[in-house]
Parts: C-alpha cells; structure tokens; sequence
C-alpha cells in the first residue's frame, strides 16, 4: 500500500518539463491537428495529496489515510453580446484501507448553487460506480480478497477517475447556465470564493497571488524557460503551439499578457480589497485562463506569507565563489526586503517513503539556494534531481548525483548569489510589475520614499528551507558494515550522505521543502547612466555642434 500511495503522488502529480519532456507538445515536429469537435483538452489533477490518518489511530502510516485529489474544469459561454466562463473546483478523496471514492466539494459561483447541487450529484453516483467497479475487480471467486490487488486498486481508481473528468465531464448540466451568463464572476469574487473555500482571508490569497505572479514572470523569463516555467495553464500550452514561430516564447508572451492584464485594472485595491471594476472576459481572456490556474495550485491555500527582519549584513559566499562577487545586500541607496512562505500545511502530508526513513532515521533541516527563475518550478514540483541535466545543473555533481543542499543558510544564500550575477535580459522585465510592488509592501521597506522601480537594478535571491533524512551516524567504507546502535550502516543504502555542510539527497522524493526565504534587492541605477538616455538626443547634439565649432 505504501508503494501504490508514493507511486500515485509521483505519476498525478505535475512533473516539470525536464522531466516529462512535456514542454515537447509546443515542438513543431509533435504538433497535433487542433480537433475542432473536441470541447476540452487532457489535463492532470491541480492537487495530488496523502493525508495521514491521526496518530492515536494506529496501524501504518498509510492504513486509514486518503488521497486526495482536485480537479479544476472552466466552462466557456459565449453569446453575441458577450463571453464568460464559469470556474468549477472539484475535491475527491479515495480512501486507502476501503477504496471508496467520494466527492468531497464541489465549488461555483455563487449565482449557480443550483448548478453545484447536479454536478454532486452526478460525481456521488460515478464515486459509487468506481468505487463498486474496483472493489469487485480485487475480489477472488471465494470471496475473499486479495492485498496486493487491493494494493493496485488506488491507482486504477485515481487513472478511471482522471480518465472520467476529462472525457466524460457532464457539460450537459451547464445549459442552464445561459440565462445567468450576463452575472459574470469578477476576479475579487473569484479570489473571494476561494478564500472562504480553503477558510483563509481574501487578503492573504491576494498576497499569494503576488508571489505567484511574479514567480511565473520570472520563469517564463529565464533562459531555460521550456524546462522550468512548468507548470502552466493547459489553454497555454495548446494556444502557443498552435501560432508559428518560437513556440516557447509565444508561451512567454502569454504569461506576460495575462499578467498584466490581471493586474491592469485593479486587480485588487489595496485600500479596500476590492476592484475598482468588472473585467469583460473577452477582453481579459488570457488572465481569466491564468486566475484560475494559480489558485487551483496546492500552496495557493493553507500558506503564510510574513515579512522577515532585514539586516544590514551580506550573506556569507560560499568557499568555491570569486571574491568578485561579493558584494553588500544594504548599503547607501540600496533597498533589501526580506519575505518568507510557510508551506508546510499545504502540501498535505509526506509520503509513506518519507515517513518511514524519518521515522527509522530522524530528519534535519537544510537550505538550498537558487536562481529566481527555478523557483516556480521548484515550489509546484519540488527539488529534483538535475545531475542528469547538463543545462540545468549549474554547480556540478562533485559528491555524486542527488539533490545538493547545505545546513548553513548563509552558505544557502550565497549560492543564490551567484546564480543571480549573470541574469538574462528579460529578467528585468519580469521584475517590472506591480505583483513586485504589493510584495515590498509586506516587508519593512519604506514604501513612500520608494522610486519607481525602474529606477533600480533589481535582484531576487531565492532560498528553500527543507527537511530532509539524516545521513548515517557513521561514516562507511563501501565495503564495510559497522553496526551502531543496533543498526547497520551500509554506504549507498541512505537516502542522505554528508560531507561537511553540505547534503546530497539521493531522490527529491526525500526532500520536504518547507519555507521559501526571498530577498528582494533594489540597488538604485548610476545617476549618470540613469541620465543618459533620457537626455542622449540632447547630448548628441550639444557634441555635434562642439565638433562643428571647433573643426570651423
């Protein structure tokens, strides 16, 4: 059982580009025929969990757990006079020990209570039908049944589930919708929806938003932007490799579109929380895409986002870095906010894996620092492996390939740094948007003497909290055995080594990424270089008149 639960969180749940060569669809070589009959493209589920059952329970750490699972569906109605679309998130549990299905929630707009009741009610009766379906497929002729038939049956549930949502979603029950289509969903009562779903203020969901957004800019600005800007809404994936030339960058620009559009008339006030006017979706089409997407996200819910004191110290480099480099986080005009994301309530719990080499080991905390661009793909799919991926491994594999991280934040942060010294162009770009704006008003940055940001060369440094196994009490030869504490320590058999600071975990799926520390620098431009482009045509014909002066 505990196998089938980690090889169903490993296959749901989203896997970055590198990994499921998934960005491949966007190649002109794999291009498919858009198929016009067809309503709805294949998608995965938004969330993939294990949620442990309580300890008192007993048994293992999986009997009397359920996986859960979220579903999000957009419905599109369009008519002469207008479009709109109708945001339909749907909660699913199995449970292990039983393998019964149900549908746990069913959440739509306010104005279509009616519409959530048939959409329950159609789920309860399939939940039933799988549920009935699988259980009679694990059973033998003598009625008894058999455990590791019943061990498999989480997947094909969770497979036929899938399979159901996105080939026989009942698009019938929407034709009522027609007549309410003019009370179109805003974006705050969109936000506002959630907020009361996942039982949190408005206000945090917005501050969420803001990381997020400028989190996926950032990715899609990035030089390997095919690999890491995973994951991101279907529609995207399907509308980018429909238009000719670079289909990557044709995702790109449809990032940026909705971005800005989602924040380009009031997306919320920040004085009130409101907006300060509907949004027509024919207009806001790629932001009414992408809203949806971030908040069907795991850590779009159950997060914290909290200022951290900032100080006036630069993080220490790491022994390996060029003293040139090294420079101060806060000095003279410079501006430092300093934000952390608590997402440990979020992710549901660890996998059994997990929780049996914790609980057989221990845990400890470590830090891995990162480029801005990586983080998005590392929040939605954790740290993983890249010692197999040239592009994507920056530091090397000197103690082998694994995930590398280190006990020293400090050593954590300058890592950051000197992945933040050679940045791509478009990174700057990313920076200019008012998600960055709402997220220095979170820190202790003094928001009125604020310059506009283009005012400043902006960096990111990004840096992953996360628990992980302890590596071995004693160091083994790879031929030895040494017993300590009535266990045997066999090199190659942990999931953790250690050499110094540093950690290598053998497979992200032993890497709990707990908090995200990002340090937001805003180091004011050169007065000079500053001047110069404003003023360059002036310049150049104050020089041209000298010359002409002094050659007459």
């Amino acid at each position: 059982i505990d196998d089938e639960i980690s090889a169903i969180l490993r296959h749901f749940r989203p896997r970055p580009g590198f990994i499921t060569s998934g960005i491949d669809s966007l190649n002109p070589r794999h291009r498919q025929k858009k198929n016009s009959s067809s309503s709805r493209r294949d998608q995965g589920f938004s969330i993939v969990q294990f949620v442990a059952p309580p300890v008192s329970s007993g048994g293992t750490c999986a009997e009397g757990g359920k996986i859960r699972l979220t579903y999000l569906y957009i419905y599109s109605m369009q008519n002469a006079q207008n479009s709109s679309s109708i945001c339909v998130f749907l909660t699913f549990e199995i449970a292990v020990a039983t393998k019964l299905v149900t549908c746990a929630q069913c959440s739509v707009p306010s104005a279509c209570d009616f519409l959530a009741a048939s959409l329950k009610s159609y789920f309860d009766t399939k939940c039933q039908d799988l549920s009935s379906c699988c259980s009679s497929s694990v059973t033998n002729d003598n009625g008894s049944s058999d455990s590791g038939s019943s061990s498999s049956s989480l997947f094909l549930i969770a497979s036929r589930l899938l399979q159901l949502l996105n080939n026989d979603f009942p698009v019938h029950l929407f034709d009522d919708m027609r007549s309410v289509s003019q009370e179109t969903e805003t974006f705050d009562q969109l936000v506002s929806r959630v907020a009361l779903k996942r039982k949190q203020p408005a206000s945090s969901i917005n501050g969420l938003l803001d990381l997020q957004t400028l989190l996926i800019r950032c990715a899609a600005a990035g030089r390997n932007r095919s690999q890491i800007c995973t994951p991101v809404p279907v529609e995207f994936v399907q509308l980018a490799s429909s238009r000719r030339g670079d289909c990557t960058d044709a995702l790109s620009r449809l990032v940026f579109t909705a971005s800005n559009q989602l924040y380009a008339h009031g997306f919320y006030d920040i004085g009130n929380g409101r907006q300060t006017q509907p949004q027509q979706h024919s207009i806001f089409n790629e932001a009414w895409t992408l809203l949806p997407f971030l908040l069907s996200l795991p850590w779009a819910g159950g997060c914290r986002l909290t200022a951290e004191i900032s100080t006036n110290k630069a993080p220490a480099k790491s022994s390996n870095h060029s003293n040139n480099s090294n420079r101060k986080m806060a000095s003279g005009s410079n501006r430092v906010g300093r934000l952390c994301l608590d997402i440990r309530t979020a992710l549901g719990d660890p996998s059994p894996a997990f929780l049996h080499h914790a609980e057989k080991y221990g845990t400890i905390q470590a830090y891995h620092g990162t480029k801005i661009e990586s983080a998005w793909s590392i929040l939605n799919h954790g740290l993983q492996n890249l010692s197999y991926h040239g592009a994507l491994a920056q530091n090397g594999a000197m103690m082998g390939d694994g995930v590398y991280l280190s006990s020293s934040k400090q050593v954590a942060e300058g890592f950051a740094i000197s992945a933040a010294e050679r940045p791509p162009s478009t990174l700057a770009f990313a920076f200019q948007h008012e998600s960055l704006i709402h997220l220095l008003c979170y820190t202790n940055i003094d928001m009125a003497s604020l310059k506009p940001l283009d005012s400043y060369n902006i960096t990111c440094l990004p840096v992953f909290e996360a628990s992980i196994i302890k590596p071995p009490p004693l160091a083994c030869n790879e031929n030895d055995k040494v017993s300590s504490n009535n266990k045997t320590c066999i090199k190659g058999n942990y999931a953790t080594k250690q050499e110094g600071k540093y950690f290598v975990c053998s497979d992200g799926e032993f890497v709990r990424i707990t908090k995200l520390h990002l340090t937001i620098e805003l180091k004011k431009k050169s007065s000079l270089w500053h001047w110069l482009p404003s003023r360059f045509p002036l310049s150049l014909i104050v020089l041209l008149v000298s010359i002409y002066w002094l050659i007459g």
